[in-house]
């Protein structure tokens, strides 16, 4: 790929080898859960542990999406790795409906283009415009809120039954052996996080003062170290360099400072990246 004057390369990142990666993170956030559901971490500290894996699935999750999907596992099991997930409602919306949804946000913020309030383009949009408070109080209520959504839009599909009656016995089941104070506190965690993952990856980073090439120069070095810490590479580089993965959304995370870094030294090819409302 050309960036005026420098040739760049990048491979997508495979299918396989970040199902893989999302999977083995599931070991230590379930067994962070059994731990305290057990009984021998208090809250906080499970919240703390549980909010530093979780997040990193939360964008691995989106990273997949961009993945080059002809090195994959069989059905069956990319299912399962597609499907793994702390649900702690049994409507919790499945990953085919996130990933077509994705695709929309794509399509309506391309280079050059501003996205509009239309709920059916980009369903994606409610957490995005429409000032900061309509964000918010549609990011806490997030998986209400795309259900809702769903309904209106006739988009109820075989994978979302899939996830009722897939979710709801193991809640039920979780209930009857922690009991309700347990399952409390995971569906805490759980929506604590989500809350804040969709916050700042849908209202947060698509702000004019960070959706901007070269927005990692301007954050001091300490702060970024202890993002990086609490939230993995993943997330960081996500967030520091949203505009040029909406620029090139196939370069994977950890080229994206790099792509970032040529457009800087070739200002002239830079895309026009519109911020959402401008």
């Amino acid at each position: 790929m050309k960036i005026g004057s420098e040739e760049l390369r990048y491979k997508p990142e495979d299918k396989k080898v970040l199902d893989m990666e999302l999977f083995l993170l599931h070991i230590p956030l379930f067994l962070t859960i059994f731990v305290y559901s057990y009984g021998y971490i208090t809250w906080p500290i499970f919240f703390l542990i549980f909010y530093m894996i979780e997040i990193r699935i939360f964008i691995g999750n989106h990273d997949r999406f961009h993945t080059d999907v002809r090195n994959k596992f069989p059905r069956p099991f990319e299912a399962f790795t597609e499907w793994l997930a702390v649900s702690v409602t049994p409507w919790d919306e499945p990953y085919d409906s996130i990933k077509k949804k994705h695709i929309k946000h794509h399509n309506t913020h391309r280079p050059g283009e501003s996205a509009s309030f239309d709920r059916l383009a980009n369903p994606h949009i409610v957490f995005e415009l429409d000032g900061f408070w309509f964000a918010l109080l549609n990011c806490l209520f997030y998986e209400e809120v795309q259900l809702i959504i769903d309904i209106q839009n006739r988009n109820f599909n075989r994978d979302r039954w899939i996830h009722l009656f897939t979710y709801l016995p193991l809640q039920i089941l979780f209930i009857v052996i922690f009991g309700w104070e347990k399952f409390f506190g995971v569906f805490l965690a759980m929506r604590i996080v989500g809350f804040i993952a969709w916050f700042v990856f849908s209202w947060g980073i698509h702000q004019p003062m960070i959706y901007q090439f070269g927005f990692a120069k301007k954050i001091p070095s300490f702060f970024r170290y202890i993002f990086l810490i609490l939230n993995g590479k993943r997330v960081t580089e996500g967030v520091l360099h949203h505009a040029t993965h909406h620029a090139w959304p196939g370069v994977p995370s950890k080229k994206l400072n790099e792509f970032d870094a040529a457009v800087l030294r070739n200002p002239t090819a830079a895309p026009d990246m519109r911020a959402i409302g401008h």
